[in-house]
C-alpha cells in the first residue's frame, strides 16, 4: 500500500523529488496526507450534492467553486502536514530541514490538489444521480 500511494504522489517517477521523496516515503508521510485528501473530497462532494443541494446551487459555476475549495484545502493540508512532519523528523536528529524542501513541499501540495480534484470529479459522477436538484451537474 505504501508503494501504491507513493507512486501516485511521485507520478510513477515523473515527479520524484530526490531526498524529499525519500524522506516522505521512508517515514510513511504520504499515507496520512492521502487519507485527509480523500476525506476532504468525500465531505465536499457529499455536501454539494446532498447538503447545499438547491435549485440555485445546481450550476456548473458552484460545482467548480466546490472543486476549487477542495483543491485549496488539500494544498494547505499537504503543505502543512509535510512541513510539520519533516520539521519534527529533522529536529529529532538535530539538523535543519534542507532549504530545497520548501519548493518540493509546494510541488507535493500541488500534486495532492490535482489528485483531490480528480477524485472529486469521479465522486461527482458516482454521487450525483440521487441528488434532487444537482443530478445534471457537472454534465
Amino acid at each position: 500500500m505504501k508503494d501504491l500511494v507513493a507512486n501516485f504522489y511521485e507520478l510513477w517517477g515523473g515527479a520524484y523529488l530526490g531526498s524529499f521523496s525519500d524522506q516522505m516515503y521512508d517515514n510513511d508521510l504520504y499515507f496520512s496526507v492521502a487519507i485527509y485528501s480523500i476525506l476532504v473530497a468525500l465531505v465536499l462532494t457529499i455536501a454539494y450534492y446532498y447538503v447545499i443541494d438547491r435549485p440555485g446551487t445546481a450550476k456548473i459555476s458552484i460545482w467548480a467553486l466546490n472543486l476549487l475549495v477542495g483543491g485549496i484545502l488539500s494544498t494547505i493540508i499537504a503543505y502543512v502536514s509535510a512541513n510539520n512532519d519533516l520539521t519534527e523528523i529533522f529536529a529529532a536528529i538535530g539538523e535543519p530541514v534542507p532549504t530545497s524542501f520548501s519548493s518540493d513541499m509546494l510541488v507535493f501540495a500541488l500534486i495532492n490538489a490535482m489528485w483531490t480534484v480528480l477524485l472529486m470529479v469521479l465522486l461527482s459522477f458516482i454521487l450525483k444521480w440521487k441528488s434532487p436538484n444537482s443530478s445534471y451537474v457537472p454534465f
